[in-house]
């Protein structure tokens, strides 16, 4: 059955995975989408957009002007109030993970013509099982009834092109941000030969490279003096680390940090000399942005996205993490050039000021849903 359009009310549905009630890049992507939306209808102004949240809890949920958010702790009544949500108000589905993909379909044979956009972040649509999840059989025919995707990089857009036999024409690029830091780290505060990471631990996080980082600790010992390795975050990971730290003698330079509050990790970028994280799983790449914040220079890896925001040799080093060689002297660079990582530092900072700011988050997002609203009307017209 096709519901009647003059039901609809026109305005945005987004539905989401839980956002409140857990803390990672996936949390920060979509709650900077939801202040987005916020602040868009407020200027437009547009209806009232509507944000159903999966798991979150509604105490946790906070209070925004210019939108509406409702946390629905049940798959089946999230994925029903979401499609009822769609068909009968909406302006545009947002999918806000591709998890939340069987909800396409079923809008779609109620409501033809209203545009879906999908979200993607990562290594969860690059069908790698080293990595993350490997695709469903079915998801390749359900991405048919999605109108436009959004990558948070090129990288994550080809790789889930040819996984998924999607069209490249069908994706935009949505590249993540971050805010603007109130206190930027003094550059007077750091430790001339500290490195850090920061980073999950997890037991599915191997492919993060730390123990390619501790490796190449053991081998840059003797060659730098008052070399330090702090390493922000915690997970099951952890033990096997400190295992292979104590094992290759590097013990006693290597801190693990664990988990850290706001203030701590200020500290920890205000003392580190370098950023680096040869992350073979990043889809995009965020903390080399808040890294840059701080005025370090950064390594990252040439496996998975983050090369595409890190120029090599002007506000950071692309290495191959299984090059332990190539990774240690661009350690060592950097760490003995002060003056040269402090230029590549200030480089970074200047890039995330032009380009990974909240208002250009927001114009990427607003120009993408502009896009998809042009699209119905001329379908409507037609």
């Amino acid at each position: 059955m096709v519901l009647d359009p003059a039901r609809q009310e026109g305005r945005l549905v987004l539905s989401a995975l839980e956002t409140y009630s857990k803390i990672g890049g996936l949390q920060n992507f979509n709650r900077r989408v939801i202040r987005s939306l916020a602040k868009r209808a407020w200027e437009r102004p547009e209806p009232t957009p509507l944000v159903l949240l999966l798991r979150d809890q509604s105490a946790e949920i906070p209070t925004l002007d210019g939108i509406e958010i409702a946390a629905i702790g049940s798959r089946v009544a999230f994925f029903a109030r979401a499609v009822y949500a769609a068909v009968t108000q909406g302006r545009i589905l947002i999918l806000g993970h591709i998890n939340l993909l069987p909800l396409a379909p079923l809008v779609r044979l109620l409501r033809p013509k209203l545009p879906i956009l999908l979200f993607v972040h990562g290594d969860e649509v690059w069908n790698d099982p080293r990595i993350s999840r490997q695709k469903h059989w079915f998801e390749p025919w359900f991405l048919r009834a999605v109108t436009r995707i959004a990558s948070v990089s090129s990288f994550t857009a080809e790789t889930m092109a040819r996984e998924y036999r999607v069209p490249p024409a069908k994706f935009s690029l949505l590249p993540n941000a971050v805010d603007t830091l109130k206190a930027p780290s003094e550059t007077g505060m750091r430790a001339p030969a500290t490195i850090l990471s920061v980073t999950r631990l997890g037991a599915a996080d191997r492919e993060k490279n730390i123990g390619q980082m501790i490796r190449v600790l053991a081998k840059l010992r003797r060659e730098v003096s008052g070399l330090q390795y702090e390493i922000a975050g915690d997970g099951p990971l952890r033990p096997e680390l400190e295992a292979l730290a104590n094992e290759l003698g590097v013990g006693d330079i290597v801190r693990f940090l664990g988990f850290v509050t706001d203030a701590e990790l200020e500290a920890a970028y205000a003392k580190a000399a370098v950023f680096a994280l040869p992350s073979s799983k990043e889809g995009f790449g965020i903390v080399y942005l808040e890294a840059w914040q701080h005025r370090l220079p950064v390594i990252c890896s040439s496996k998975g996205a983050a090369k595409e925001i890190v120029e090599d040799g002007v506000d950071g080093f692309v290495v191959d993490p299984e090059d332990i060689g190539l990774l240690a002297d661009r350690l060592k660079f950097l760490l003995s050039d002060p003056e040269r990582a402090k230029a590549m530092g200030e480089s970074g900072r200047r890039k995330v000021e032009a380009h990974y700011l909240d208002p250009a988050f927001r114009r990427n997002l607003d120009g993408i849903i502009d896009g998809l609203g042009a699209k119905k009307r001329a379908v409507e017209i037609i």
